[in-house]
């Protein structure tokens, strides 16, 4: 399967055009009825591009689950037992261990129901439902509408049709491209404002965090109570669309595993439990011509095995070629990971960074008998001193050390935080500071001082002594 997109324009056709002729008019003759060709754009995605999408994202628990309804619904499959190729092994038809299910529907899954009680256009609910499954995990869409507009080829006028569906829909904003962005969505939702009154309240974002809310009712052309009631939502907002810290950790699985050699090189192969191999029933082969429904049947399971086979195929690719560029980290020789885009790897491997995204999500590697996830050897580049580049992740867990040793009585600002990783030499705001603390689910100095005064008072309260 080539990596061209999902949607691809189809001419359509016009209805019947009444056209009066030159001498029929006031002659009392009939007008002619001519059929005429209008060019259109309509998009359109096949069921097997579809699943194909869907599954690549699926971490390996609910792909199991996925696959164990398949064999369930259609004879045409069976399951090809790791231990021998010609060996078919279906599936047992119980439900699957509840341990390994997710806890609530995927993103995807309930983006789509909403945006299926929406009274959209087909091809605007496509959009919609194409830019859902190009989310990252927290919500955010990486790629510019016009860049999208581009790779499909469509106006630039239906992807922002789609994406005002999609972040239309609930957690408020999800299809994000920016941070500001996400927090105007998420203030239109909370503060009741339009979208011009939303977007220029966070522009003025560092006036409102410092009190200085004199005169902002003038400069926003709003009452000083929608201010006021602004300047009481902005605080609760989130930097991420979708960060639920209640719900729990997905419970993750080996899709891949890495094996370092002796002489330094790494082979990954993939984990036949978290990527199931099925092929055609050979007994029902012949019968697939026999009725509509056989033929329907053996369709759907040629779909469902190339949408397997693709995803084994993409995820072994990403798996060793981020072996390569993160060598020591496979070969166990560093635990530093290197600045490494979805960008890159996307260029690298002639695949779009939206399928390596879907590739990696929810994803992990066995490294050694370690489970990592494999988002976890993407990180983003920061200058650091002398003009060299140090990576997001390595800063992360740097400011998680840092919080880790600060003295509970003293918690550390995300300004000292900030002046602390500029004197080790990473050049970084402190805004960033703040984005990578709350992406980590690190509370802010304040709530971290009120957890410690919190535990400082029980332990008095029950006579242990606390340092």
């Amino acid at each position: 399967m080539t990596d061209t997109g999902s949607f691809r324009p189809r001419p359509g056709t016009g209805g019947l055009r009444r056209r009066k002729g030159a001498a029929g008019r006031g002659a009392g003759v009939r007008p002619s009825l001519e059929p005429t060709l209008r060019q259109g754009q309509r998009l359109t995605m096949t069921p097997t591009i579809r699943r194909t999408l869907e599954w690549l994202r699926l971490p390996a628990a609910s792909l199991n689950e996925a696959v164990a309804q398949e064999l369930r619904d259609n004879p045409f499959l069976v399951r090809v037992a790791p231990e021998s190729q010609g060996w078919a092994q279906p599936l047992p038809d119980g439900p699957a261990s509840p341990d390994t299910l997710p806890a609530r529907p995927p993103l995807l899954e309930r983006l789509r129901r909403q945006i299926g009680l929406m009274q959209l256009a087909p091809e605007v609910r496509a959009m919609a439902e194409f830019l859902a499954a190009e989310l990252r995990e927290d919500g955010y869409l990486d790629s510019p509408p016009d860049a999208i507009a581009a790779r499909l080829d469509v106006p630039e006028t239906l992807v922002a049709a789609g994406l005002s569906a999609l972040q239309g829909c609930d957690p408020p904003g999800v299809g994000a491209t920016s941070l500001a962005e996400c927090l105007a969505l998420q203030l239109m939702d909370r503060a009741g404002l339009q979208r011009a009154e939303a977007e220029a309240a966070v522009a003025r974002l560092e006036d409102f965090a410092a009190g200085r809310l004199r005169g902002m009712d003038r400069a926003l052309g709003l009452d000083s109570a929608t201010v006021a009631r602004i300047a009481g939502v902005l605080p609760q907002l989130a930097a991420a669309p979708v960060q639920d810290s209640t719900a729990p950790a997905p419970i993750l699985r080996a899709d891949l595993a890495a094996q370092a050699q002796a002489d330094g090189s790494v082979i990954i192969t993939l984990d036949r439990d978290a990527a199931p191999l099925l092929r055609l029933d050979p007994a029902l082969k012949s019968s697939a011509a026999a009725t509509e429904e056989a033929s329907e049947l053996r369709a759907r399971a040629e779909a469902v095995i190339a949408a397997l086979n693709y995803r084994s195929a993409t995820l072994l690719r990403i798996g060793q070629h981020l072996a390569q560029a993160q060598r020591a980290v496979f070969a166990g020789e560093s635990e530093v990971v290197r600045p490494l885009t979805r960008r890159e790897v996307a260029e690298a491997l002639g695949l779009h960074a939206s399928t390596v995204g879907r590739a990696v999500a929810g994803k992990a590697i066995d490294i050694g008998g370690r489970l990592r996830p494999l988002s976890e050897f993407f990180s983003a580049p920061l200058p650091g001193a002398d003009g060299s580049v140090v990576s997001a992740h390595l800063v992360r867990r740097r400011l998680a050390a840092l919080i880790a040793a600060e003295p509970p009585q003293a918690p550390l600002s995300d300004a000292a935080l900030c002046a602390a990783l500029n004197a080790e030499g990473v050049d970084i705001a402190r805004r960033t500071v703040t984005k990578y603390r709350q992406w980590m689910r690190l509370p802010s100095s304040a709530a971290r001082r009120r957890i410690a005064a919190g535990r400082r008072a029980r332990a008095a309260q029950a006579g242990i002594p606390i340092d």
